[in-house]
């Protein structure tokens, strides 16, 4: 008797999660990714623009039970081609070899006033490192402002950190991806 009314709770619950549970799609054409970096060593900076490839949301009630993206790095832009063809290059994103970037929840996230602490994996150059995001929610769009590093994901380009007596033409290691996710 136990025993059938463990196994009964057990299927209570499992029915009253996937009744409560929503998954939802990222509306692709909608939603926008933008891009920001700057020099090292100068307040000159540069921005442009990714587009998302696909991404899937499951929330339950005020959980973000999981939530992954992926970013089609050959739509990486901006309106000088030069500089959009560079950072297309070895010297940056390899995009040619890696066509994505993919960042994917790794834990279930309470969301609290329209607010909620990601913690999951990025992978950029089929390195992976684990990145905590900040996102504010309202409805079903999520909006974010992140700082990356590169050259923790071997983006290393006139990096500071790696070439200590470069001034004039050195990167800044970190850049601002922030965006507007919109899922549907």
């Amino acid at each position: 008797m136990k025993i059938s009314k463990h196994i009964l709770n057990i299927a209570m619950l499992f029915i009253s999660i996937t009744v409560f549970a929503q998954e939802l799609q990222l509306n692709t054409n909608q939603s926008n990714l933008n891009w920001t970096g700057k020099a090292a060593f100068d307040t000159y900076s540069l921005s442009g623009s990714l587009k998302a490839k696909e991404g899937s949301l499951k929330t339950n009630k005020d959980t973000i039970l999981s939530l992954k993206v992926i970013i089609d790095m050959k739509s990486l832009n901006h309106e000088n081609n030069d500089l959009k063809t560079h950072l297309r290059s070895n010297d940056f994103f390899e995009v040619e070899t890696f066509e994505t970037a993919t960042f994917e929840i790794t834990k279930p996230v309470i969301i609290k006033n329209n607010k909620a602490i990601l913690v999951g994996n990025m992978t950029i150059k089929n390195i992976t490192k684990e990145e905590t995001i900040e996102v504010s929610i309202k409805e079903k769009t999520m909006y974010f402002n992140h700082i990356i590093d590169r050259t923790t994901y071997g983006i290393k380009f006139n990096s500071p950190s790696f070439f200590k007596k470069m001034k004039e033409n050195a990167v800044a290691d970190a850049f601002v991806l922030e965006g507007k996710l919109i899922f549907e």
